[in-house]
C-alpha cells in the first residue's frame, strides 16, 4: 500500500501558552494515530528559529495510505478535534496542496474529503 505524509497545524489562540498547545498537539497525535504513524515536529534550533516552537508544537505529520478511506478519515478526525476546540483552524498540507479546515459543515466536510482524496494521489 502506498503512503503519503500529510501535514496537520491548528492555529493557536491568544490566550494558549506552550503548556495547552503541548496539551492539544498531543490530543490531535492521539486522534490521528488511528489511521497512520504520527510524528511531532522537530523544532528548529538556531538564531533565526525564533517564534517558530508555538508554529511547531502545533504541528504533525501523519503517515497516512493513499486508500480513499483515510482521506475521509483524516478529515473526520480533523473536523473532530476542530468540534472539541472551537475557535481554531486546521491546515493540511499535502505535498503542495495546502487547505484549511474552519468548523466544516456535512456538505462542506464532503468537499473536503474529496479534496484531500484528489491531493494525495497527486502527492504520490
Amino acid at each position: 500500500m502506498s503512503e503519503v505524509v500529510v501535514e496537520v497545524s491548528f492555529t493557536p489562540l491568544p490566550e494558549d501558552d506552550d503548556f495547552v498547545l503541548d496539551q492539544l498537539t498531543d490530543e490531535l497525535v492521539e486522534d490521528l494515530g488511528d489511521i497512520g504513524e504520527v510524528r511531532r515536529l522537530e523544532a528548529p534550533t538556531g538564531p533565526d528559529s525564533k517564534g517558530v516552537g508555538e508554529m511547531v508544537l502545533a504541528t504533525v505529520g501523519v503517515v497516512a495510505g493513499t486508500d480513499p478511506g483515510y482521506a475521509q478519515a483524516l478529515v473526520d478526525l480533523v473536523v473532530g478535534f476542530l468540534n472539541r476546540n472551537q475557535g481554531r483552524r486546521a491546515h493540511l498540507k499535502i505535498g503542495a496542496v495546502e487547505l484549511t479546515i474552519d468548523q466544516a459543515t456535512k456538505a462542506e466536510t464532503a468537499q473536503l474529503i474529496d479534496l484531500v482524496r484528489d491531493a494525495v494521489e497527486h502527492s504520490r
